[in-house]
């Protein structure tokens, strides 16, 4: 006989196996996050510092509100992307507790398939020795 939720257990393996595919994506688009930013910081503090004209003070503070305002986005995405990492991993974790919870009952399945299998045979067994032990006994007699 087989397992009767096996239909099940494969949709739980698949989808298992998507949402470690959308974990892994969402950590790799939090880390590409945070590099981006890091990238902005580092940028933002290689501004040169040297002022010689009007102009360039204006410029100066021009880029640095830019930069400012570019550094506050990739901040606001780098927590998004660790906030959808955190929700893919979650996701994951569940993804993965109700398969191995179908995994275990299909293993307790097995075992009482095995075990029945055991006693049909044994009971078969059982029989033809039986069988045996009155043909052994009608003979002597």
């Amino acid at each position: 006989m087989t397992f009767p939720l096996a239909g099940l257990l494969r949709v739980r393996g698949v989808q298992e196996r998507v949402a470690a595919e959308e974990a892994a994506r969402a950590r790799a688009d939090a880390r590409a996050a945070e590099a981006a930013e890091q990238h902005a910081v580092s940028s933002l503090s290689a501004l040169a510092t040297q002022i010689d004209d009007p102009a360039t003070l204006r410029a100066m503070a021009a880029a640095r509100a830019a930069g400012q305002a570019s550094l506050a986005d990739l901040q606001i995405l780098s927590r998004l992307r660790r906030t959808e990492a955190a929700e893919a991993e979650d996701a994951h974790v569940d993804a993965r507790r109700e398969l191995k919870g179908l995994e275990r009952l299909e293993g307790a399945h097995r075992s009482r398939e095995l075990e029945e299998r055991a006693r049909t045979e044994q009971n078969a067994l059982d029989e033809i020795a039986t069988t045996r032990a009155g043909r052994s006994e009608g003979s002597a007699a």
